[in-house]
């Protein structure tokens, strides 16, 4: 990467100075200055859509999440309230049918 100390900048740079006769600097500070600024845009608005987004997630999002949460439970609540008496039938009907006694048959004379 021997390059010396001078940056690839500062040579194309020079060689502008040296073939076209104009000075880049005063070019350089108003493209500096440009980019400065539109980059301090960018992180305002940055912060700005960031600030926003929390916002949105605190007051809309989470309420929104915690509401669908209380449907849900108070959907399998109804549904296991509904499935309850058709479970009392079917543990009965299982009850008996695995501890009924076996009848003797009397054979026939």
């Amino acid at each position: 990467m021997g390059a010396g100390c001078f940056s690839i900048f500062a040579v194309l740079m020079t060689l502008l100075l040296i073939v076209c006769g104009v000075a880049a600097l005063p070019a350089l500070l108003v493209i500096g200055a440009l980019v400065l600024a539109f980059s301090l845009i960018a992180g305002v608005i940055g912060i700005a859509i960031r600030v926003i987004g929390v916002l949105l997630l605190c007051f809309l999002a989470l309420p929104l999440a915690i509401g669908m949460f209380g449907v849900a439970i108070a959907v399998t609540v109804a549904l296991l309230h509904a499935a309850l008496p058709l479970l009392v039938v079917a543990g009965v009907v299982w009850l008996v049918m695995h501890n009924r006694r076996a009848v003797p048959v009397t054979p026939r004379a």
